[in-house]
């Protein structure tokens, strides 16, 4: 039995550290550029690699996006570990929620060039929406407060549904539809809204009052 807590080989440790390199190098562009812009040759000297290098670890520039995308969501999810919501399902998906959106705002020129790029077709399909629907099954924990009698459905329905409602809000978010301000107003009320048909009339009524209108542009 292979022990998974073995350190990885040297080689893929620097191929790892290599990639490190180029997605932090490509952040720090990123947040200098009054547009949230690099080139892949302005990358490779902030870097301190040669030109070829972020190609050879990532393929293309939407690649590098891609990842930059995927720490995004890693760093939602270590925070939300770090700050160990309490409460039932639906207390911890709000959670996240406000977590989620937290992270973005901390830099958010960054997370709209980051998060926009997903909407660029390339020659393969990303892997982001695996990860933001295991990002929300972690949210949802023991689906505590949720029925008992549907655990496969709220398994595989639920996180994608959240993924996809946070996803749509961020874009109209990036778009400029949605303010700062608006943003987690908008996530929660989406949430609640997926939530309250698998939660009982006692809860789904405390839901429903903290709704309120949809924000306004």
């Amino acid at each position: 039995m292979t022990d998974d807590t073995s350190p990885l080989p040297l080689r893929e440790r620097n191929r790892q550290l290599a990639r490190d390199v180029v997605l932090d190098a490509a952040e720090r562009l990123l947040q200098a550029s009054p547009s949230a812009e690099f080139s892949m040759r302005a990358l490779a000297t902030e870097a301190g690699v040669g030109f070829a290098t972020p190609f050879n670890h990532f393929g293309s520039k939407n690649a590098i996006m891609q990842a930059l995308s995927s720490r995004v969501i890693d760093r939602m999810a270590t925070r939300f570990r770090e700050q160990c919501p309490q409460g039932d399902a639906v207390d911890r998906v709000l959670a996240m929620g406000r977590i989620s959106v937290g992270v973005l705002l901390e830099k958010p020129d960054v997370s709209k060039a980051v998060v926009g790029s997903l909407g660029v077709a390339g020659p393969s399909p990303s892997a982001v929406l695996p990860q933001s629907e295991a990002l929300w099954s972690l949210a949802l924990g023991d689906l505590s407060a949720l029925p008992s009698d549907m655990p496969i459905l709220l398994r595989t329905v639920l996180p994608q549904q959240l993924a996809f409602t946070f996803r749509g809000c961020v874009s109209f978010w990036i778009a400029g539809e949605l303010t700062d301000e608006m943003l987690e107003t908008a996530f929660r009320t989406g949430a609640l809204a997926v939530l309250l048909g698998f939660v009982g009339p006692t809860r789904r009524a405390a839901l429903m009052a903290q709704m309120g209108p949809p924000p306004a542009p």
